[in-house]
């Protein structure tokens, strides 16, 4: 039986298409063939065509091998990226607290 797939908003499953028509202009760039490329990422090519038509059911393993296979792998790095998240930097600031204190130590201050 397959697995159920997690309800996606239609802004998420945009998204996933545009991932895997990114990826397929990717390869075209590189007039690389889709056999040749799913060769070098390990994969087949009707998982290929998946990925491209924006499947959710696609892995994040096949994703990154697919980034490998362009050299595209260092934007793998770029999701979720905390220092892009201004939404959570900002949340993280208004929890912050208003007013930090020095360490005191036990010692006197004999500068005087």
């Amino acid at each position: 039986m397959p697995r159920q797939q997690p309800p996606l908003s239609e802004d998420t499953s945009a998204l996933l298409t545009q991932v895997g028509s990114n990826i397929d202009l990717a390869r075209k760039r590189r007039r690389l063939t889709v056999k040749t490329l799913c060769g070098r990422a390990g994969i087949t090519t009707q998982t290929y065509r998946r990925l491209v038509a924006g499947e959710p059911g696609i892995s994040m393993g096949v994703v990154a091998a697919l980034l490998h296979g362009l050299n595209l792998e260092d934007g793998l790095a770029l999701l979720a990226c905390p220092r892009t998240d201004d939404y959570g930097i900002t949340l993280e600031r208004v929890r912050q607290p208003k007013r930090i204190r020095e360490a005191t130590s036990d010692e006197l201050d004999t500068n005087f």
